[in-house]
């Protein structure tokens, strides 16, 4: 087994790792670890009053404060009825702002840029580019200053509160703020000019759905009450779950959502992708100058479009402040009297959609469900780091992938702290094929499902095995044709392994057997395997996931009956194998 690991990662907020393992030719699993434990947030904060909710539940996040504390707040105040005024919205979109100025210009200058110069680290940056490391570092103290004027502090600011501040900014405070801002322009159009003209690498490269608030009116912006994917699809805040569909997985700590049983990206290059022709004045013509078909394909573009909404957040803070001086009563906390309620607050996170949902009853919180934008992008930073693993081996380049799954896994900007053990790549071990088998029998004697075409030589391999299987006395074995007649034979199983046998063309050595999850072979666009449409049309998400494939590496599909040597001994080894299931579900080996 061959191992290369980055120990301690620096620059991604937690501590969380990627693997991706290689049999041969081929990438058969990557998994994007979380080690940091549950913050248990949710239940911590059950049979709490709503105020005690709103200081807690941001605790889960430092980094994403005030994300967190609006997204409660709207929670609660839709769970409770209480509707504020103007002057209040408007000042905690000004709060956000700040926010998302101080996190994005940490991320693209700090965390991803060194490794598009060529630096490990800022710190090392600095020699060459030391303009745009000190100017950046004003931008994000910039953005803590407005954080801490209207939240009450940098982080876990306790100022903003259910239906409305404790204590309002004054107009000189305010002033400030809009001049700064308007000071800062050409350093942020410098931004977007170096961040959107990087020469981001096309792998990797393929569609996905984005998703993210639509703040309704027909602009941009960072929250609102429905959720908009980039299908056009939109659902309501509290049917979230329609979209989340949260999961777990034994490799993380963190939950994966899926949409439609596929992963789905969130975060700056979502809400671009879905509503950027919606920006205006400057940011507007920096998204009509730069954007591409390439924005919707590559995940590495999270850097651009965090570059162009830190433009959008310096051309809304003038226009906000002028707006907020227009009232010039500081107006009192909106007082609330239901005592029960549901509600869900939709926000854009940094990082992309952050939801809170919480329920109260008899004046207490009796349910509380956050769900993180990082958590939904888990699938998709998997997925991609996959594709890039199996692109970079394709072309003999093995040395790059770890860095290029590092480079899309910081491009994500995932919220998981300070550090990270992030990337590994490990060598499979020879015949683990076999090894797999035995893990997968754990979850019950699998349906064996022959495909191929017997006329083909090695192409008939699958079909073979499930003939010599069911002569062995197998009963749950299952022959392309026959599912083609009778689409109804396995759909009904749902718990079961389903093991799919055929000729797959690994670029491997004649008779090379390979077993890897289904997911993984209709990612693969390397794969020349055509996958049965009929069967993939009928799978559901939940067997998709206990779906496997064993592939035996052919010598030749030219026409003809006649399977190769190599192909024909591993056929024999392979039913060696499966054709010695005892009766505790274990496989033995003669």
């Amino acid at each position: 087994m061959k191992r290369i690991s980055v120990d301690h990662l620096a620059r991604v907020e937690g501590n969380g790792g990627i693997s991706a393992t290689i049999d041969g030719n081929t990438v058969t699993e990557v998994k994007f670890t979380i080690y940091e434990g549950p913050r248990l947030i949710e239940k911590l904060t059950v049979g709490r009053t709503p105020e005690e909710d709103v200081s807690m539940s941001p605790r889960i996040c430092a980094i994403c404060s005030i994300s967190h504390r609006n997204a409660v707040i709207r929670a609660m105040e839709n769970a409770l009825s209480v509707k504020v005024p103007p002057k209040v919205t408007l000042l905690r979109e000004l709060m956000h702002m700040g926010e998302m100025i101080e996190s994005h210009s940490l991320h693209v200058y700090y965390l991803a840029l060194p490794d598009y110069v060529g630096f490990p680290n800022a710190i090392a940056m600095a020699s060459k580019y030391k303009l745009e490391v000190e100017i950046a570092l004003e931008m994000k103290n910039f953005g803590n200053h407005i954080m801490k004027v209207i939240g009450g502090r940098y982080i876990h600011g306790e100022n903003p509160v259910i239906g409305g501040f404790g204590k309002f900014p004054t107009q000189e405070e305010l002033g400030w703020i809009k001049s700064r801002a308007i000071q800062f322009m050409p350093f942020v159009f410098k931004t977007v000019n170096l961040f959107c003209e990087l020469d981001y690498p096309d792998c990797p490269e393929d569609e996905t759905v984005y998703a993210c608030c639509d703040p309704g009116d027909g602009k941009y912006g960072f929250w609102g009450d429905e959720i908009l994917l980039s299908t056009g699809e939109k659902f309501f805040r509290d049917d979230y779950k329609e979209l989340t569909n949260e999961f777990v997985v034994s490799h993380s700590y963190a939950k994966r959502s899926r949409y439609n049983g596929k992963p789905y990206s969130v975060g700056a290059l979502a809400r671009v992708n879905v509503i950027g022709e919606r920006l205006k004045k400057e940011s507007g013509k920096m998204y009509k100058k730069y954007f591409d078909k390439r924005w919707k394909r590559n995940p590495l573009f999270h850097n651009a479009a965090q570059a162009l909404e830190i433009l959008y957040s310096f051309e809304r803070i003038p226009e906000l402040v002028d707006e907020i001086l227009q009232y010039r009563e500081d107006i009192p906390i909106v007082k609330y009297r239901k005592k029960e309620g549901k509600g869900t607050g939709l926000v854009e996170a940094p990082r992309g959609l952050l939801i809170h949902h919480h329920e109260i009853r008899e004046g207490l919180v009796h349910q509380v469900d956050i769900v993180t934008p990082t958590a939904q992008n888990a699938e998709d930073i998997e997925r991609y780091c996959f594709i890039a693993a199996q692109k970079l081996l394709d072309e003999g380049k093995e040395d790059q992938i770890r860095d290029r799954m590092e480079l899309v896994v910081r491009a994500f900007d995932p919220c998981i702290s300070c550090s990270a053990h992030l990337a590994e790549v490990k060598k499979a071990p020879s015949d683990d094929w076999k090894n797999k088998i035995n893990e997968i029998m754990k979850g019950g004697s699998p349906i064996f499902i022959g495909i191929g075409n017997p006329d083909r030589s090695d192409d008939g391999v699958g079909i073979q095995l499930a003939l010599e299987l069911k002569k062995c006395g197998s009963v749950d074995v299952l022959l392309e044709s026959e599912i083609e007649n009778d689409e109804n034979l396995w759909v009904d199983e749902t718990d079961r392994p389903l093991l799919f046998m055929d000729a797959v063309d690994f670029r491997e050595k004649a008779g090379k057997v390979t077993l890897l999850p289904m997911n993984n072979v209709l990612n693969n666009i390397a794969l020349s395997h055509k996958f049965l449409p009929i069967v993939s049309g009928l799978m559901t998400y939940r067997q998709l996931k206990n779906a496997y494939m064993l592939g035996i590496q052919p010598e030749s599909i030219d026409n003809g009956h006649e399977i190769s040597t190599p192909v024909r001994k591993a056929m024999n080894d392979v039913l060696t194998i499966l054709s010695n299931l005892n009766s505790s579900g274990e496989l033995n080996e003669f």
